[in-house]
């Protein structure tokens, strides 16, 4: 079975994924755009050194066993989006959505706990002054202080005082670039609402789909049919609070937004295959993100 040659982490599966989420999609955007545009290369740069964030997230958090399901998952999901079509605008912003990830997760060991918060707010900022609705994902940085380290009082000031930072770097190089960055936040049109509820199209099915399963596995975390060991839950509730802030935007705001919610899918797919038992719905299991690659591929 496929799902047999994932069951390792190797070198080779990291090199898979980079070859398909690189150069293979770069190839892809330009046969289906027709014409080279330069953002094809931003994109087939930044999804790369977004799998492998993924994979560090799982292997360090130990959301997982040690696989490669989350890679191949999270690698065909990604590769199904850019069938449809992915703007660089938000390839950037899941490179930072993973990073602050990364660090707010961390903030469970208990060390350089103020840092980790004001990481991971400052990434989130940067990605609000390029989409302004990222500004949505705050939700999880207070999440996070709240599952973690609760009890201190200046883990709830740090996240406003790397929001001060930020507004005060970017109203700087507004001044000297003459170009707007954190005055774009005040135009009402920075927060159109023009999302998969308000505008339906054939190639958003394969978003639709994401869309449905990935609510159907939020609201079994939330109410535990599945067991999850104690002490990565909290870890777990982030990434559902992450998840769910993605599904809210891509529903209300921009379809775009499915791809911040590819790599918290993805995670909860594996879990999901570590639970099953019979083989049969196992590997259906594994092989989810192919069948949607052939969807988005139909359907486009």
């Amino acid at each position: 079975m496929l799902s047999r040659f994932f069951s390792t982490s190797q070198p080779f599966h990291y090199l898979v994924g980079i070859l398909l989420l690189g150069p293979i999609s770069i190839l892809l955007m330009w046969l289906l755009g027709e014409q080279w545009q330069w953002t094809y290369l931003i994109v087939g740069i930044i999804l790369p050194l977004a799998l492998l964030l993924v994979q560090f997230i799982i292997l360090k958090n130990e959301l997982t066993s040690q696989n490669s399901y989350g890679l191949f998952s999270y690698t065909m999901l990604t590769l199904s989006l850019v069938l449809l079509g992915i703007q660089w605008q938000y390839a950037i912003c899941l490179l930072f959505f993973l990073l602050a990830i990364r660090r707010l997760m961390s903030v469970k060991t208990g060390t350089a706990t103020i840092r980790k918060i004001f990481d991971g707010t400052f990434w989130i900022c940067i990605a609000v002054l390029i989409v302004p609705v990222m500004s949505f994902f705050l939700i999880v940085v207070f999440t996070a202080v709240f599952l973690f380290d609760r009890t201190r009082w200046r883990h709830w000031i740090i996240p406003f005082v790397a929001i001060v930072c930020v507004s005060f770097l970017s109203f700087t190089l507004e001044l000297f670039l003459e170009k707007q960055t954190i005055g774009q936040l005040l135009y009402i049109q920075s927060y159109e609402m023009s999302g998969m509820l308000y505008l339906w199209k054939v190639d958003q099915l394969t978003p639709w789909i994401l869309a449905v399963i990935s609510f159907i596995g939020f609201a079994i975390y939330i109410v535990k049919l599945v067991d999850i060991q104690q002490r990565v839950r909290p870890r777990f509730s982030v990434l559902t609070i992450a998840g769910i802030c993605a599904l809210v935007l891509g529903l209300v705001f921009d379809a775009q937004f499915i791809l911040l919610l590819i790599p918290v899918l993805a995670i909860f797919q594996v879990r999901a295959m570590e639970h099953v038992k019979h083989n049969g719905f196992r590997e259906l299991l594994f092989l989810t993100p192919v069948l949607l690659l052939i969807v988005a591929l139909i359907t486009r």
